[in-house]
């Protein structure tokens, strides 16, 4: 595929689902976080689609875009969730940047949308699915994700996900500076973006 790209399947994720069961509550926290209700209403999500960041995008003044800028803040529950920054850590992506969880109730999708600004100019989008079943869409390129699949995806390309699965899809996104992550830990793995 040329906008998709399969890293690893079968990873266990049992560890990080546990973690995210038992902080159950930190589930859409960031909205009570000033600024972060304007990046959750970007006009794409077109359910009540469940959000629980680690790393947010930060601005200095109203007038900015948080697309716009590099400046990023952990959220009180980046601590909480450490089964997945040791995830991150132990699979080459330390210098990960804005990152979260993403729920999609069953039959429910995320429409199509690119990611706009600056800051997603020198980035690299992954994804680590954690439960369910999920149709992505990249420019008209279609992959289904199971549980345990890491994967990378060119988000300044229209792209969107569907929830084909019979529980709540949670997956975790994740911002990686290109040319940071360790590409020696996948050594057939070429993102031609």
């Amino acid at each position: 595929m040329k906008n998709i790209c399969i890293l690893k399947t079968g990873i266990d994720v049992s560890k990080i689902k546990h973690q995210l069961e038992e902080n159950a509550n930190d589930w859409n926290s960031q909205r009570k976080i000033e600024g972060a209700e304007s990046m959750l209403n970007r006009g794409w999500m077109e359910i009540d689609t469940g959000v629980l960041q680690l790393i947010i995008g930060a601005v200095r003044s109203k007038n900015e875009f948080v697309g716009d800028t590099e400046l990023c803040m952990p959220t009180p529950a980046y601590n909480k969730h450490t089964e997945i920054i040791k995830f991150l850590h132990e699979n080459g992506f330390e210098k990960h940047r804005r990152c979260g969880f993403l729920s999609i109730p069953v039959g429910s999708e995320v429409g199509t949308h690119f990611d706009e600004g600056t800051y997603y100019l020198n980035k690299d989008r992954f994804h680590l699915s954690i439960q369910g079943t999920y149709e992505y869409t990249v420019e008209g390129e279609k992959a289904v994700i199971e549980p345990g699949t890491l994967f990378a995806f060119n988000n300044k390309l229209l792209h969107s996900a569907k929830n084909v699965g019979k529980v709540p899809r949670w997956t975790f996104v994740f911002d990686v500076p290109r040319d940071s992550w360790n590409k020696q830990m996948y050594p057939d793995v070429t993102l031609g973006w």
